[in-house]
């Protein structure tokens, strides 16, 4: 059986708010989020736009999501990019600028996955954005899956429980796959899957400490930007 990936990378932005700043000390080594029904994209890069609906489903957001928001989510996410019903996969950032647009949420933050472990810890679940592999296709009989053969793709997954050892994962592929639609996976693996480019994207409010005002760009970066949107615009 084959399954739909479909996260892209998002560009870097120095704008971010960085997750860190939202942190308190877990006073707990293990916890996980009751989540939602398990939703299937089937062979569709809508990736993103599930692991959104997954993410309004968990606690302590609790909403009831089904396939099409997920696909709804996945269609404004392109709509945001300028890339009107396009299947090539979108960005875990868009996902939370339409997630902010539709009053969701307030704000979001990126984070590294020892940031994530421990908002998940404290707070609630996070929108992961990581690498996919062969080998990780056919979770075991506990529902472990491991990073073998080659890279596949990109994929958005929740991750909605941890303990010391074990990051758990709800993902989007029916509930044929894994245990009831969800996996576990080592943090030193999940770690090879984040790689140099993943993403941990959180929901977070007012900060816990003062972080540092996110820079402004300069005017003629910003007005170069202005104008290869144009261009990209232009020609799309």
């Amino acid at each position: 059986m084959q399954y739909g990936h479909g996260r892209v990378p998002s560009p870097l932005d120095p704008r971010d708010f960085l997750l860190r700043h939202y942190l308190t000390a877990p006073q707990y080594a293990h916890r996980s989020w009751d989540v939602g029904p398990v939703l299937n994209q089937g062979m569709t890069p809508h990736c993103v736009g599930f692991a959104g609906a997954n993410w309004g489903n968990c606690l302590p957001i609790d909403d009831e999501w089904s396939n099409d928001k997920g696909h709804a989510l996945y269609y404004a996410v392109k709509d945001l990019e300028g890339q009107p019903g396009e299947e090539n996969g979108a960005y875990v950032r868009d996902l939370a600028k339409v997630l902010r647009a539709e009053g969701r949420i307030g704000r979001y933050a990126f984070g590294d996955l020892d940031e994530a472990r421990d908002f998940v810890l404290t707070q609630g679940p996070i929108v992961l954005g990581i690498d996919w592999y062969e080998g990780m296709y056919h979770p075991d009989a506990l529902g472990r899956v491991r990073p073998s053969g080659s890279r596949t793709g990109g994929h958005a997954i929740l991750l909605f429980g941890c303990d010391e050892q074990y990051a758990c994962l709800q993902n989007s592929w029916g509930d044929a796959w894994g245990v009831n639609g969800c996996c576990f996976i080592t943090w030193d693996d999940l770690e090879r899957c984040f790689g140099y480019d993943g993403e941990a994207m959180a929901a977070v409010e007012l900060p816990l400490c003062h972080p540092p005002v996110p820079p402004v760009l300069p005017w003629w970066r910003r007005a170069l930007e202005a104008v290869a949107d144009f261009v990209w615009r232009l020609f799309h």
